[in-house]
């Protein structure tokens, strides 16, 4: 058996162009309106920048593990070559 598995070509979506990535930028920046505003404290708004940001990275490092991104021989499956 040689027939060889083809994988489609498989490319990450550049970060700014990412929904997750505007949407924790409309969160950042609400958490700054509503500090300015005085709604809340600057401990909330720290945090919520905080977690804004962590959702961003927390999508960049889920995107670049994902084993289905990287083609079978290198996602240590064993031997596809049968």
């Amino acid at each position: 058996m040689t027939e060889r598995i083809v994988v489609p070509d498989r490319k990450m979506t550049p970060w700014f162009k990412q929904k997750t990535t505007w949407t924790a930028i409309t969160g950042a920046l609400t958490a700054v309106g509503g500090y300015l505003t005085g709604e809340v404290s600057i401990v909330v708004c720290i945090g919520s920048v905080f977690g804004a940001l962590a959702i961003v990275f927390g999508r960049q490092g889920i995107e670049k593990s994902n084993p289905s991104n990287l083609p079978p021989s290198q996602r240590g499956d064993g031997d596809i070559t049968g």
